[in-house]
């Protein structure tokens, strides 16, 4: 029996994630173990194209395709194609898009949600799906290729018996109902491998299942437990067995060290891994495994960097394991909002403001960066609560982000009751870059976003929205320095961002800078839509669709201004330093006013990226000096001490460092795109690179 499993990932302008395929490869190496006798071919998949070419020249018996928000069309065009080409083939989709609803874990009608009828329409609506498999995947496609050699790989005799298959959910012979099979326990909750863990799942990795993805490009992820205790009502991940099964640290450090090898045999290959647990850190195995990790890091280089999901509990285990690995780990609060009222309605009332500054406090002390996510609009939460909560952090130095609710189909914001409670209205949107054309067909995946509630109305909800650029683009490294600035200066960084933002919002203001503002604002309404058909339907017209091509819709908003903003550098510091001047009623005598002439000049001297982004012609080839009367870079370095012991003239030589400068240039052109594009994508693929890379190298002169 041939056997395909994909994760597809739409790559039309380059691909959303550049992680390993993780999910599959379990479930791929389960039924290899699990059928070891049979004469099994089994392949795995990400890449769109290699799946469609494989339908149609491998022609495979058995097709099962991961489906998230982020592919859901993309996988029932798979299935749809597999039919078309073979009419045999059995064709089986599984994740979280299936609206099944948290907690429940019941395909039936409740008074909360007709989960039933939800259920029955999604089915009706791919008719190419066989089944969706509800429970997890490693034993549900056990269950359901030993029904298909029951019927002897015979799709038809197998559906027209209409019988259960356990963890799966599929239409009767008739399709007027469902048939839904029995729940499956999740592997490592059942009594009988409980010794073992999940550890009874062979290893992608050391299998060698994983191996075409360990090609320097795709990112490690692991998985060192799976589950979640935490029933938050915006997120999917405790949809349902909130016990969380683990593999066993041997096990993981094996695949760590086999990673490990075979990517320190690639040049210029990811330094990066992601640890794709819902709560890295909230077990003390998980502090055991980081010196395993360490050893590998020693040996091999890698990972240099570790992404992770951070616990919403148990954050000293966290600071443990960063500090075993050497501050490399990502340490960041999980928070979407800071109103009490708020936080007990999406049930994170786990942790005290207390102990969230006391994390705040562990990170700083380790001179790394903390962030943390708001999430708008939720639950009970204001307008004015959000900007209470975003100065929370903002005073606190914690780099803040905003995201839109997500209503995934199967989280509680997502169902009946709690739109009818709390009066969620919502719009509809592209996912960035998630489209493409296969076969003459335009695919599109469109998100369903909460735009107001009974306490945040539309209008508040764009204010958020509109401020989220600015929030986001001061919390970029670059301007750290202007961070520092007004802090001396007795600003605060809040009140800063806001009468920033107030500036840009005036009619009256021109500039660069005022233009993108007015962009993001206008292009933050525009790609919003009514219902899902509006949005695939403009998106289908070819006018539409060259501009999702060319970048100029359909792109992440934040990432695309921000790239934009990188560019027109001069025009923002002009901005910044006018509100530092003008709006704090504040009587600067000359020696403030030196100060930010001196730190003006110097930003402003400081990066060459339009240079790197346009060519060699655009550097410069004489090495000239920068003069100031006050030392800011120095003072930068020491921002603890007065102004005064910086008050006299520097002079700095500049020296081009042209093997930086052509190895962020090679890099560059690796990426798609026009400049802003290109930009934003090397900055999304390789965040982990400090944005000193492009500094212009200056030299004090005595």
């Amino acid at each position: 029996m041939k056997i395909l499993l994909g994760d597809p990932r739409h790559n039309t302008v380059g691909a959303h994630s550049y992680f390993t395929p993780i999910g599959i490869g379990y479930i791929g190496s389960n039924i290899l173990e699990q059928f070891k006798k049979d004469n099994i071919k089994l392949k795995l998949c990400t890449d769109p194209k290699e799946i469609f070419d494989l339908l149609k020249n491998w022609k495979p018996d058995f097709v099962g395709i991961s489906n998230y928000i982020w592919n859901s069309y993309l996988a029932n065009s798979i299935c749809k194609r597999a039919k078309k080409i073979k009419s045999n083939t059995l064709c089986i989709l599984g994740g979280p898009e299936f609206p099944v609803g948290t907690g429940q874990r019941k395909i039936e009608n409740t008074s909360l949600d007709n989960t039933y009828d939800k259920c029955l329409k999604y089915l009706i609506d791919r008719p190419s799906v066989d089944y969706f498999v509800w429970t997890d995947g490693e034993p549900t496609f056990i269950e359901i290729i030993k029904k298909f050699k029951e019927h002897k790989f015979s799709v038809k005799s197998l559906k027209d018996k209409d019988e259960p298959i356990k963890g799966c959910a599929s239409l009767s012979k008739k399709k007027e109902k469902l048939i839904i099979g029995e729940y499956i326990t999740r592997i490592g909750m059942d009594g009988s491998v409980k010794a073992q863990g999940r550890d009874v799942i062979p290893s992608p990795y050391t299998t060698g299942l994983l191996d075409k993805f360990l090609d320097g490009t795709f990112v490690p992820a692991f998985e060192t437990s799976r589950g979640c205790p935490f029933l938050c009502t915006f997120c999917d991940q405790g949809l349902d067995q909130t016990k969380i099964t683990t593999f066993s640290v041997k096990r993981l450090a094996e695949e760590m060290w086999y990673v490990g090898k075979k990517l320190s045999q690639i040049k210029n290959g990811t330094k990066t891994t992601f640890i794709f647990d819902a709560n890295w850190g909230i077990f003390e195995k998980d502090v055991e495994l980081s010196y395993e990790i360490l050893k590998v890091m020693d040996k091999y280089n890698w990972p240099q960097y570790i992404e992770c999901l951070t616990p919403k509990s148990n954050w000293n285990n966290l600071i443990k394991i960063n500090d075993i690995l050497k501050n490399r780990v990502q340490l960041s609060l999980s928070m979407q909002s800071l109103s009490v009222e708020t936080l007990k309605e999406i049930k994170r009332t786990n942790w005290t403001i207390e102990q969230y500054l006391d994390f705040i406090n562990q990170v700083k002390k380790r001179g790394k960066p903390t962030a943390s996510e708001m999430i708008i609009p939720l639950p009970q939460e204001t307008e004015e609560s959000y900007f209470s909560g975003v100065k929370f952090f903002m005073d606190n130095h914690v780099q803040t982000r905003t995201w839109t609710l997500m209503q995934l189909v199967g989280t509680e914001l997502g169902r009946d009751f709690a739109i009818n409670k709390y009066d969620l209205k919502s719009k509809y949107r592209i996912l960035p870059k998630e489209f493409g054309k296969y076969y003459e067909e335009k695919i599109f995946e469109i998100e369903k976003i909460c735009v107001s509630t009974n306490t945040m109305s539309y209008q508040g909800y764009l204010n958020c929205r509109n401020y989220s650029f600015i929030l986001k683009l001061l919390g970029h490294a670059i301007f750290l320095p202007i961070n520092k600035l007004t802090q001396k200066l007795g600003i605060s960084w809040f009140d800063f961002s806001r009468t920033l933002t107030n500036v840009l919002e005036k009619d009256n203001t021109k500039g660069k800078f005022k233009d993108l503002y007015d962009d993001f604002c206008k292009e933050s309404r525009d790609e919003l839509f009514d219902t899902n058909k509006e949005a695939i339907k403009f998106y289908s017209k070819p006018e539409n669709y060259k501009l999702l091509l060319s970048g100029d819709v359909g792109e992440n908003l934040h990432a695309k201004y921000q790239a934009k903003s990188f560019l027109i550098l001069d025009d923002i510091f002009t901005a910044i330093f006018y509100v530092l001047r003008n709006n704090f009623n504040k009587e600067y005598n000359e020696e403030i006013n030196s100060i930010l002439s001196s730190s003006e000049i110097w930003l402003k001297n400081l990066y060459l990226i339009d240079a790197i982004i346009e060519g060699e012609n655009k550097i410069k080839k004489d090495k000239y000096k920068l003069r100031m009367n006050f030392d800011f870079p120095g003072w930068l370095k020491e921002n603890d001490l007065p102004f005064d012991k910086f008050k006299k003239n520097a002079t700095y030589q500049l020296n081009y460092d042209y093997k930086k400068i052509n190895y962020i240039r090679n890099e560059i052109k690796t990426v798609q795109g026009d400049r802003e594009r290109a930009l934003g994508r090397y900055l999304d693929r390789r965040h982990m690179i400090g944005f000193d890379l492009f500094e212009k190298q200056f030299v004090r002169l005595e």
